[in-house]
């Protein structure tokens, strides 16, 4: 398997921050969850292919989840968090966005933190928190492409509150209600950051530099996030990235204060 990376990749950038030996590791669980993230959004793929490719992928991570002992539960919730968009496209409310962003997102950052040798009550408070906040930026981002797939994942009860259709986010009207709907997501993703930096406060020095690759990623989907805040969140106009350079000055930033 080739363990090479497009460095362009949010994640991958950040286990750059790695030594060599958990370096491959880690991009190899990454890879697999790339993987298992494609499968769900392939088109030509059956229900019943996609499924069942789900429950046969951690074979390949075998020899790696018996060298890290890397917790299996974490691993099944994973593989349940890609199983929810098989048959979930609305969420009604946010504690139930909650549990799919938990899955797909939290879980991950659990896992890695096993792969990073981190462990510890803080780092797990960091993980956690920090995996939601992630993936809320990645939803507000997404919001276009995800509506082309008839996906809304901003919780319905949200729409309402701020009086947007679902038809409106699925055809990508801009509007003042729709920009205080996106602006309520990033005040919530936002929240959940200000958690894992509380965590973050608390941990060892050593937990902290294990955990930088987790700490560049915050920094990027921070910055992520601002671009939309300072647009206006024109999530319907354009695909917002964080550029090669940024990424590096963060970098740079985090391998040398964490």
């Amino acid at each position: 398997m080739n363990f090479f990376v497009p460095i362009k990749s949010n994640l991958a950038i950040a286990l750059y921050l790695l030594p060599w030996t958990r370096r491959k590791d880690a991009l190899r669980f990454y890879t697999f969850c790339h993987s298992i993230d494609e499968c769900v959004d392939h088109s030509s793929l059956t229900q019943f292919e996609k499924e069942n490719f789900l429950k046969t992928s951690l074979e390949s991570l075998e020899d790696i989840i018996q060298h890290y002992q890397l917790d299996q539960k974490l691993l099944d919730e994973i593989i349940r968090g890609m199983q929810m968009d098989f048959t979930i496209n609305r969420y009604a409310t946010f504690e139930e966005l909650r549990l799919y962003a938990w899955r797909v997102a939290s879980a991950v950052g659990l896992v890695s933190a096993q792969l990073f040798g981190a462990d510890g009550t803080s780092v797990q408070k960091y993980a956690e928190n920090l995996g939601i906040a992630l993936q809320l930026t990645n939803i507000l981002r997404d919001v276009a492409e995800d509506s082309a797939q008839n996906r809304i994942y901003i919780p319905l009860e949200d729409l309402e509150r701020f009086n947007v259709t679902a038809e409106e986010i699925l055809r990508g009207v801009p509007s003042p209600q729709a920009t205080h709907l996106f602006h309520h997501q990033a005040e919530r993703a936002l929240s959940y950051f200000a958690k894992a930096d509380l965590a973050w406060e608390k941990m060892s020095s050593r937990e902290r530099h294990l955990m930088r690759p987790a700490r560049l990623m915050e920094a990027i989907y921070r910055t992520l996030l601002e671009k939309m805040q300072r647009d206006r969140y024109d999530v319907f106009h354009q695909r917002y990235r964080v550029s090669f350079l940024k990424k590096l000055c963060l970098a740079w930033h985090v391998y040398f204060t964490s």
